[in-house]
């Protein structure tokens, strides 16, 4: 009976301690049917957002979210034991994955080599992302500036507090995501207020569509082709329109809206840890 009662005791302490999904099993079709299930847009049948390696009944050992799938991540998810990277942007180098243009490449079967070698899936989470009701990306970045507080109604504008220069913003953008490689368009002294921000690489009329709001000084953007929105905002200024232009590139606008994802998932998916892999910023200025 003494046995029988310590043994009753030590499963009432792990039922206690040990989560209800613990022990459960989870493929990724399951983890893609749930992400389906929670977006609030409609699934696209026309989509980027899909398997990049791997099948849909592969069991699920741990899930990693980031904004590129490189090779270092790759390499960190299989040393933490996960199998599922959701990525935000493409593995192979064009935005549809098509490998064919590098098929006898040395990198990408280098890539290639190690992704099948270590049973790693890898799922694209782009398009969804932006087009459900809360894009995340626009959460994370938010959250990395500290700017909520100074947001415009449901909008990617805000209203600064204190009138700042061009310059200085600038330099703020570049120590609070170290990044050295941050460019800016616009006279450095220029006093600026209320700013857009158009994360990512949403393109030049987007880009050029915010930077017309009523009385926006400054657009933060992710990239930009260098021969569209940088020289409307060149000539903008020679026409005696006061406008600035932040650069502070893809990755860093839109990867920590990948970690907020990493958060989202685990409202939903409990039967693995689930871990955010920063790829981080690639350029850097000499």
């Amino acid at each position: 009976m003494p046995f029988l009662k310590l043994t009753f005791s030590i499963c009432l302490l792990l039922g206690f301690y040990l989560s209800p999904a613990q022990g459960k099993k989870i493929t990724v079709g399951e983890v893609i049917e749930r992400i389906q299930a929670n977006v609030t847009c409609e699934w696209r049948e026309e989509t980027v957002d899909n398997l990049k390696s791997g099948t849909l009944d592969q069991e699920v050992t741990g899930i990693a979210t980031t904004f590129m799938a490189t090779l270092a991540v790759l390499k960190k998810a299989k040393a933490q034991n996960i199998n599922l990277i959701i990525t935000h942007e493409p593995t192979f180098y064009t935005h549809l994955d098509d490998k064919t243009p590098l098929a006898d490449d040395p990198v990408q079967q280098a890539k290639l080599k190690f992704i099948e070698e270590n049973d790693l899936v890898i799922f694209r989470y782009h398009d969804h992302l932006h087009r459900t009701a809360i894009d995340l990306v626009e959460v994370g970045i938010i959250e990395a500036l500290g700017w909520k507080e100074y947001q415009d109604g449901e909008e990617m504008i805000f209203n600064l507090p204190n009138a700042i220069s061009l310059k200085k913003l600038s330099r703020a953008i570049e120590k609070k995501f170290d990044n050295e490689a941050v460019r800016v368009v616009g006279d450095s002294k220029m006093k600026i207020q209320k700013v857009g921000i158009v994360p990512g690489a949403y393109g030049s009329y987007a880009q050029i569509e915010m930077l017309n709001r009523p009385n926006i000084d400054v657009v933060i953007v992710g990239e930009t082709r260098e021969w569209e929105t940088v020289e409307y905002v060149r000539d903008a200024n020679e026409a005696g329109f006061t406008k600035g232009l932040i650069v502070m590139g893809h990755a860093d606008s839109e990867e920590d809206g990948m970690r907020a994802c990493k958060d989202w998932l685990a409202t939903f998916i409990s039967e693995v840890p689930i871990q955010f892999i920063p790829a981080g910023n690639p350029l850097w200025s000499p």
